[in-house]
């Protein structure tokens, strides 16, 4: 498995891994290229290598080496032009390339648009199959220039035809990978998350202020919740503002970390509820349940600042589920095929402050509602879980090795 997360590896990463552990192949995740220190460990069976990419071009040290400092110098140049032309691997590429080709492998399993190239690039030096796991379309990330978002989809068009199989996370995203790019509608398995031990609605109000307590929140506040990363365009800037309209008795939970925190912390600092927005930090995906399952409301604010983020389907969404906690969110199309299809929530325009404020405010009033959402969220977790989506994995692997057996019988 090739992963670019070179901070916390994901947790569909993660989940993916286990499960075709568990269901008897061995998994090398080679997650990271520009972690700070390169790392190697294995975690319940799993092997995992990080690296530390120095961002020095390797080839062009090589051909120093070969031909002697001047005439690599002179050489470079065209060496690099000839690569391109040739559609060759970059020097980061090059770096990666080398890593995986140092393992024995079947099948290369991509997890993202970084790693797909050299991804394709591995399977055909092996002669195997890439899988292609899309969590998210890509290119047409409004972070990117019209130029890069055109670059990118025509490398992922021309690359997913090299791909055996295409995964991705979402029907939405299914059907924009396949009319962006003329294929066959990619297989979804959603980020749900694994069957926890408990979940909120198996806490009763003494046994849950008690592990409040033990976590270092407030025991008897009502506390709504957003874990995950902190970034500008994740709409996090109303939901703090919007605090200052809540009663003390409530409490904002914000669970992640990125280079955003101090902006953020600041921000709750200037409209005086530093005291009741808790800054968690990082938590490691599998002790997370412990702590959303604590909360009473889940938040989900993105806005549709590309079409990445109008069709996105984020694991919070399926870690709200899965500790079985009600969630407000913004009303995009995916978010409201879930939350308004099982009736575990409640959908709105969260982009500005008074907007935000005011629905929190209508949340914490709904009591009726939310003994709704509590008695649907059981259900819901029933059928949005990683035994379901993880089946679906194991049978795509399954069929590989099929095909695989079939062509080595008819080559004979």
């Amino acid at each position: 498995m090739l992963s670019p997360d070179a901070q916390m590896i994901d947790r569909r990463i993660l989940q993916e891994a286990r499960t075709l552990l568990a269901a008897g192949h061995d998994v090398d995740l080679l997650s990271g290229f520009e972690c700070r220190e390169p790392d190697a460990y294995e975690d319940r069976g799993l092997r995992v290598k990080r690296y530390r990419y120095d961002w020095q071009d390797r080839r062009r040290e090589r051909l120093r080496t070969q031909l002697g400092p001047v005439a690599g110098q002179i050489a470079w140049p065209f060496v690099r032009l000839a690569n391109r032309a040739l559609d060759g691997a970059n020097a980061f590429e090059a770096f990666v390339l080398e890593k995986v080709l140092q393992h024995s492998f079947d099948v290369v399993h991509v997890h993202d648009f970084p790693m797909l190239r050299t991804g394709v690039m591995a399977a055909k030096a092996r002669g195997v199959p890439v899988i292609y796991d899309s969590h998210e379309f890509y290119p047409v990330q409004s972070c990117f220039s019209p130029e890069d978002q055109k670059r990118y989809l025509a490398m992922e068009r021309k690359l997913v035809r090299d791909c055996a199989q295409v995964i991705t996370v979402n029907p939405y995203i299914a059907r924009m990978l396949a009319e962006a790019h003329d294929t066959p509608e990619p297989e979804v398995i959603l980020n749900a998350c694994e069957v926890p031990e408990t979940t909120s609605n198996d806490l009763d109000s003494e046994e849950r202020r008690r592990r409040r307590v033990e976590k270092g929140l407030p025991p008897d506040a009502f506390i709504f919740v957003y874990q995950g990363w902190l970034s500008p365009e994740r709409n996090l800037e109303p939901m703090i503002e919007a605090m200052a309209a809540q009663p003390s008795s409530v409490a904002l939970l914000v669970v992640g970390y990125g280079d955003y925190l101090a902006t953020l912390e600041q921000l709750a600092e200037t409209h005086g509820v530093r005291d009741r927005v808790i800054f968690y930090g990082r938590v490691e995906s599998d002790d997370l349940p412990a702590l959303t399952q604590l909360c009473d409301v889940g938040i989900i604010p993105y806005r549709a600042v590309d079409e990445m983020h109008r069709y996105c389907s984020p694991n919070k969404l399926f870690e709200f589920i899965s500790a079985q906690i009600p969630m407000l969110a913004s009303d995009l199309p995916y978010l409201r095929d879930v939350i308004a299809g099982h009736e575990i929530g409640w959908l709105g325009n969260l982009e500005e402050p008074l907007g935000f404020a005011r629905l929190m405010q209508q949340v914490i009033a709904d009591k009726t509602g939310i003994a709704a959402a509590r008695r649907n969220l059981p259900k819901a977790a029933a059928e949005l879980n990683w035994d379901v989506e993880g089946r679906k994995l194991v049978a795509i692997y399954d069929r590989l090795a099929m095909m695989a057996k079939t062509e080595k019988v008819a080559s004979r």
